[in-house]
């Protein structure tokens, strides 16, 4: 995993927010063995209830959001390289109890649905790509909970490349 967390602290320029690599990738870390403990246990977090929250809520104040997607972001590109669904689908948003739109923007997502092509000041999505959007979600989230519902996360500790990430 630290390979790939490396990687992507470089390529998203994460370093450009104030956060340093090796705090990432503890973040990194550290969300998530969080995300596939709610997921074993069939449930979802809020993104406040990450491990990290407090911390980076209180380092980086108005950039939380951001670094916060970049940590989930990672988790879920991880997760893609093994072959495995979308892990950040399991943190939702408080209010709403759907992820944000950042989730939409991850490699597997279909394009159409991306944050980027939809959410500019004053505009708002149609209703369909919400509801495609929603539909895209609740796929993610099923398979994550469907899989690691009946991980043994022992065997993924041999197969993973040694790195203690689960």
């Amino acid at each position: 995993m630290e390979e790939l967390v490396k990687e992507l602290y470089e390529e998203w320029e994460v370093v450009s927010y104030g956060l340093a690599e090796a705090d990432f990738i503890r973040f990194v870390r550290d969300s998530h063995r969080a995300l596939v403990e709610s997921a074993r246990l069939g449930g979802v977090i809020f993104y406040g209830e990450l491990p990290a929250f407090d911390e980076i809520k209180e380092r980086f104040g108005n950039n939380v959001a951001k670094i916060i997607g970049f940590i989930l972001d990672a988790c879920s590109e991880y997760e893609v390289t093994r072959g495995r669904p979308l892990i950040s689908a399991v943190v939702v948003n408080q209010g709403t109890r759907e992820p944000d739109g950042g989730f939409y923007g991850l490699s597997t997502a279909p394009y159409y649905l991306c944050q980027d092509v939809w959410e500019r000041p004053g505009k708002r999505p149609p209703e369909i790509v919400i509801s495609k959007r929603q539909e895209f979600w609740l796929s993610e989230l099923q398979q994550t909970l469907d899989f690691w519902g009946k991980c043994d996360t022992e065997d993924l500790r041999e197969e993973d490349t040694g790195d203690g990430v689960i």
